[in-house]
């Protein structure tokens, strides 16, 4: 009778748990998304046709690398505090000081965006000379024109961004996934027509880029969003939190952004054919990673930063530890599932050609390792989220300083006894740590009520 009850009551939970709006919305952007990157996936392949492999592309793939650190650097860490901003205006202030400060954000992060740039083209030459130690002078001004094309890109890129967080915000979430798949669309239509020219490529790259920012300001349009004049002192207190937050959280962000650097660099010392096996064993579960991971974050932060707006501080914490339990189970089940079909997929996807039957057996090993991340990687993700709804940008950026290495040094410590498996099963280690770590965090009420400019 007491077994059944509890069935009962956890079969309960679980269809509440799943059929609440959260989960819904990530399931459906987790859709639209696989769609996407299925047309991205084809796109590299146009590519690949067209380009082949060789100091062009590896010129072009360079350059975009360069050019895209220091946005994704300060343009995520913006991202995350302007939707919590965002949405705290909206249900404090109302929608016209939203939009002011929508206004005011963008030329804030373009101001930014000019300042960074003028400092990483001025340290371009060095920056290139690490990166690309092993290529001929020629071939470095040839990435360094490149960089200089890819400009225009670099700022659509950022304002993209921005405005994704916006219709983020506003629970837009099945639209604005599909919105993307305009820029791989441009890509192939352009390359496929042309030779292998690099002006070309970049061209449609900014072009897609460009129309999807078309696209974002239309849809924001439609849902009654005008840059309206407004009366700058009343939007300067909001765009304060924006710059303290975002400043706030830009170390963190580069902190994780070197996180495949540290892994890579321990590769590098695991002997001949390391670093292609462990690439090979990681395209799976990165895939995996990032699907599951974006979907729960873009759909997870607008709803805690609202019910928190709300002063719904019980029942956010009651759903976030319910939703953890949720991604803990799915996150393991999805892992199990995958480890099982491991070696099938690896043999399909790579076994022809000099890639060997002994080639499947040491990535499938590598692969299973990686896949044990998921279950860390979805929880991680809602915890951080969490963490930044309530505003406290100082701890989540120590707490993001503090574990990265940590991984490192479990990745380290673990390929010093099991070689390349060692390096995967503890990238997988690092990522559980983390999440518990954060989870923790999440749960940690602040000695003080944290205002939106005061990073806890």
């Amino acid at each position: 009778m007491l077994r059944h009850a509890l069935s009962a009551s956890a079969a309960s939970l679980l269809q509440r748990v799943t059929r609440h709006p959260v989960m819904r919305a990530a399931a459906g952007f987790a859709a639209i998304t696989s769609v996407v990157k299925a047309v991205a996936f084809v796109k590299e392949a146009v590519v690949a046709a067209a380009f082949g492999v060789g100091t062009s592309m590896d010129s072009y793939l360079m350059a975009l690398v360069v050019i895209g650190f220091p946005s994704a650097v300060m343009v995520n860490a913006a991202q995350t505090v302007f939707i919590r901003e965002y949405i705290r205006i909206i249900a404090v202030q109302g929608e016209a000081a939203a939009v002011r400060f929508l206004r005011g954000a963008i030329v804030g992060l373009l101001l930014a965006l000019t300042v960074l740039l003028i400092a990483w083209m001025a340290l371009l030459p060095g920056i290139l000379s690490v990166v690309g130690h092993g290529l001929t002078p020629a071939q470095r001004a040839l990435v360094a024109a490149n960089v200089s094309r890819l400009i225009p890109y670099y700022y659509l890129n950022g304002i993209n961004l921005l405005c994704y967080g916006v219709l983020q915000s506003r629970k837009i979430f099945v639209r604005s996934a599909l919105i993307p798949v305009v820029t791989p669309v441009a890509i192939m239509a352009l390359v496929a027509g042309a030779d292998a020219d690099l002006d070309v490529l970049i061209g449609a790259l900014t072009l897609g880029t460009g129309a999807e920012t078309v696209l974002v300001l239309i849809l924001m349009g439609r849902e009654r969003l005008r840059f309206v004049a407004g009366q700058p002192a009343q939007a300067l207190g909001s765009l304060r939190d924006f710059a303290w937050g975002t400043l706030t959280l830009v170390p963190g962000t580069l902190v994780s952004a070197l996180a495949p650097v540290i892994e890579q660099t321990i590769a590098s010392g695991l002997g001949r054919g390391a670093i292609s096996a462990l690439g090979y064993a990681a395209k799976l579960p990165a895939t995996l990673n990032s699907l599951l991971t974006t979907a729960i974050g873009v759909t997870i932060l607008p709803y805690f930063a609202e019910r928190l707006s709300r002063g719904d501080d019980h029942g956010c914490r009651l759903f976030f530890m319910r939703y953890v339990a949720i991604l803990t189970l799915a996150g393991a089940a999805i892992s199990a599932v995958a480890v099982l079909g491991s070696e099938p997929f690896v043999r399909f996807a790579f076994q022809r050609g000099q890639f060997s039957a002994q080639n499947t057996q040491l990535v499938t090993t590598l692969q299973q390792g990686y896949l044990w991340q998921l279950p860390g990687a979805m929880v991680g993700m809602v915890a951080t989220r969490y963490v930044a709804a309530q505003g406290r940008y100082r701890a989540l950026t120590i707490g993001t300083m503090v574990m990265v290495p940590i991984t490192g040094l479990l990745q380290w410590s673990l390929s010093v006894v099991w070689g390349a498996a060692g390096l995967a099963f503890g990238t997988s280690a690092g990522a559980a740590l983390t999440a518990i770590a954060f989870f923790q965090l999440a749960l940690r009420r602040p000695r003080k009520p944290v205002r939106s400019w005061e990073t806890a």
